[in-house]
């Protein structure tokens, strides 16, 4: 995998863009793509531009000749991944600057990750020291070999729990608990050399027991870690990551010679962002030398030191470092290291030098712990009262980054930018916020803001943005919880129930269900739920519990939150519940149940004309027409349920697709449900919903044994089960799955197990495009 790497599309793209000066806005207006698109290709989440996609890209950029063929080739490139890469892989964040000064650690843990007893690797060193810009240099490096490299950012998780769901989501696993982890690990890496990058290991140190369970568990499974401790499992191999070289006199050295030390020249470079104009001369070189070796050469140190240059000199610099308390390790505690005394004190003393209202800021932003929008932070800032507005916030977040406090974060919806401090800097805010008494009132203004996102993601996600919402939501998923942790240590059920609620499809569309369903738990289990709250948690469980084939858990949540609904006056909540256990009963064999709650769903819907769940009730519908073998009726269904699904988001017609498809093969229109499939692998990849692309290639299959193309059925049924061994997702509705039964039995039967054999491996490691490629192939021959 070569995500987030310098020659990658996404990487040569955002390069044009720059080179041509062109915001991501702009650039998508001329060449008439989404915003969203755009963001997307150039962080690698988008990993299959269509030919048309980038010659647009082209022609907006004005590119001829070696610059056009070099874009489109990279484009071509992505093309070979495995379809169960391309939906699970997150890229690797692309690095801003070049890393200085750190290339004997690379070659010494590069040939340590060689070897093969080395299992885990774990980075130590202060905060500051650039333990995870090492990392990420390392894990770049790797991915030109054969090793997948994962990354798990951990630098806004506190709760060890959460430590397992971040590893299943970055191998690409679906709901996942704790304890199937490792099995379900071995299964995503199969025999495929697999890098796994834990970042900020620091706050989760309880979870290194999980660690050393999937090395035991996972033979082709290696472990690079950044901690500021060691995990102390057996097998680990620390490597303590020290401060940056700087040699030499710096009252001989010329500024040549000075210049190449890392630490001075990192110093450098940082103080001409700011002062283009400075320069390292004979008087002012071993200034800045001594301000490099006042800092313990420190790379984090450096950076925020660096902002300063613009209102003092380097002498004024040097003179206040040497001689403000702040930075005098004789009174810091005697267990502390004396490196990471110096980055607290520096972070310290950059914050005693800013303005009352920029120190407020400072420590009300620790409150917030993951990235953040500008929203989030005018919410953090006025606490409880609304009284800060987003111009005001915006003001203080740029002084913020000008003084390096703060960073601007790659985001998946590039009209709306996050911003982020980094651990170190945190953790010092997060205590000022402490002294200060304002975190409770800090926290409450977070809960305000997770309780309008989630209210108007609720909205977003059943929406025609859908695609934009679910990365929307995904980016702001640590303040989430750190708002629900809150109000649920409060025993206040009805917010965090309304925070839970809006986030219900997040969860189950992108594969969070063990996540929800623990929320919803917490909620249930307070003290005085009202009533529709209670009914809410209860629906929303169902809902999670059914994805994981716990029917009779669903239809207990249901029954128990049926009245409640009712009784509440709550008839949208009404309707959701006798749509979900639709679902339950047709899973459940009982046809004329679930006919009779899907049509009470469908009356429901109608009456208050919410369109998704009228065109998805309508479609439960359809599946129970199409068990029950009445096909007019099921098409009749469908069509109804396309119609009203029209301005929606397209996951609500994924499945009106599978059905359609399903109906055209008992019709002997093979090559229409090739097409319908085609529709649905299309919204099946902007969505990246691992669990519904195992469903939708079941009738691809049975239509490629339609037209006799029994090697490609073998490929595609490969395909199938490589994604749903590596997500867990499974077939449950037994329409579809008697499809794959007796597609499956019938190819094998056909090809022999030889070619069999053959045919399912390769398709096992089949792309997107392969299997977009070969519909059309099919379809052009017809």
């Amino acid at each position: 995998m070569k995500r987030g790497t310098s020659g990658s599309f996404g990487a040569q793209l955002k390069a044009l863009r720059e080179a041509a000066g062109f915001t991501q806005e702009e650039l998508a207006t001329i060449a008439g793509l989404s915003v969203h698109a755009v963001s997307a290709l150039e962080r690698g989440e988008r990993r299959r531009p269509h030919v048309e996609t980038v010659r647009a890209l082209s022609a907006a950029l004005d590119l001829t000749g070696a610059k056009r063929d070099a874009l489109l080739g990279s484009s071509r490139a992505l093309a070979h991944d495995a379809a169960a890469d391309e939906l699970t892989s997150v890229a690797l964040p692309l690095p801003p600057t070049t890393l200085l000064g750190r290339e004997t650690d690379l070659k010494i843990l590069r040939r340590w990750l060689d070897e093969p007893s080395t299992r885990l690797v774990t980075l130590t060193g202060p905060g500051g020291a650039g333990k995870t810009r090492l990392a990420l240099e390392l894990a770049r490096a790797l991915t030109d070999g054969p090793t997948r490299v994962v990354l798990v950012p951990l630098a806004a998780i506190r709760n060890p729990a959460f430590v397992a769901p971040a590893i299943a989501e970055a191998l690409g696993l679906s709901d996942v608990a704790a304890r199937e982890l490792p099995t379900r690990a071995r299964l995503a890496c199969g025999d495929r050399p697999t890098l796994l990058l834990a970042d900020n290991f620091e706050q989760v140190l309880d979870a290194a027991t999980l660690i050393a369970d999937l090395l035991t568990s996972v033979p082709p499974l290696k472990m690079l870690v950044t901690s500021r401790s060691p995990l102390r499992v057996r097998g680990e191999r620390e490597y303590a990551v020290g401060p940056l070289g700087l040699e030499g006199s710096s009252d001989t050295t010329s500024p040549a010679d000075l210049v190449r030390s890392p630490a001075v020249r990192l110093l450098v470079e940082r103080i001409r962002d700011v002062s283009p104009e400075f320069r390292l001369t004979p008087t002012n070189g071993p200034v800045v030398t001594a301000i490099c070796r006042r800092l313990d050469a420190l790379p984090l140190a450096l950076e925020l030191a660096a902002p300063w240059m613009k209102v003092l000199t380097a002498e004024d610099l040097l003179l206040r470092l040497e001689h403000d308390p702040l930075l005098s390790t004789a009174t810091a505690p005697r267990d502390v290291p004396e490196r990471q005394q110096t980055m607290n004190a520096t972070v310290s003393w950059s914050y005693q030098l800013l303005g009352a209202r920029e120190r407020r800021a400072f420590r009300r932003l620790g409150a917030l712990p993951g990235s953040f929008s500008i929203e989030a932070a005018s919410a953090v800032l006025s606490g409880g009262d609304p009284s800060t507005t987003s111009e005001e916030a915006l003001d203080v977040v740029a002084s913020l980054i000008d003084k390096s406090l703060l960073l601007r974060a790659e985001t998946a919806v590039a009209h709306r930018p996050r911003y982020y401090m980094l651990e170190t800097v945190r953790a010092y805010a997060g205590l000022e916020l402490g002294v200060s008494g304002e975190r409770p009132d800090a926290l409450e203004g977070l809960v305000r803001h997770c309780l309008n996102e989630a209210s108007i993601a609720k909205q977003g996600l059943t929406g025609p943005a859908q695609a934009e919402w679910l990365d929307r939501v995904h980016e702001n998923v640590e303040n989430h919880r750190g708002g629900l942790t809150w109000l649920i240590e409060r025993a206040r059920p009805s917010e965090a129930v309304d925070i839970a609620w809006g986030l219900v499809f997040f969860w189950l569309v992108r594969g969070h269900s063990v996540e929800g369903l623990r929320w919803f738990d917490q909620i249930l289990s307070l003290a005085s739920v009202p009533p529709l709250s209670e009914s809410k948690a209860m629906t929303g469980s169902a809902l999670l519990w059914y994805t994981q084939g716990e029917l009779a858990r669903a239809r207990e949540a249901l029954s128990r939150a049926l009245p409640l609904a009712q009784n509440g006056g709550d008839f949208s909540l009404v309707a959701q519940i006798e749509m979900i256990f639709g679902h339950v009963e047709h899973a459940s064999g009982n046809l004329s149940e679930a006919r009779e709650r899907f049509t009470r769903a469908i009356e429901g819907f109608q009456a208050l004309k919410i369109a998704w769940g009228t065109g998805s009730a309508l479609n439960g519908k359809a599946g129970v027409a199409l068990a029950g073998g009445d096909a007019d009726l099921a098409e009749d269904l469908l069509n109804e349920a396309t119609i009203a699904l029209r301005h929606c988001g397209p996951w609500f017609l994924t499945p009106v697709l599978s059905f359609r498809a399903t109906l055209a093969l008992r019709r002997g229109k093979a090559t229409e449900a090739m097409a319908l499939v085609r529709e649905s692998l299309t919204h099946l990849r902007e969505l990246r919903d691992r669990a519904s692309f195992v469903y939708a290639l079941v009738p691809l299959a049975v239509a490629a044994v339609h037209v006799g193309e029994h090697v490609w059925a073998a490929r595609i049924l490969g395909a199938r089960d490589a994604v749903s061994e590596r997500t867990g997702g499974r077939v449950a509705v037994g329409v579809i799955h008697d499809l794959k039964v007796r597609a499956e039995r019938e190819v094998k039967a056909r090809l022999g197990s030889n070619v069999w054999d053959r045919a399912y491996d390769a398709g096992r490691r089949a792309s997107i495009d392969a299997l977009l490629n070969d519909i059309d192939r099919v379809l052009d021959k017809k």
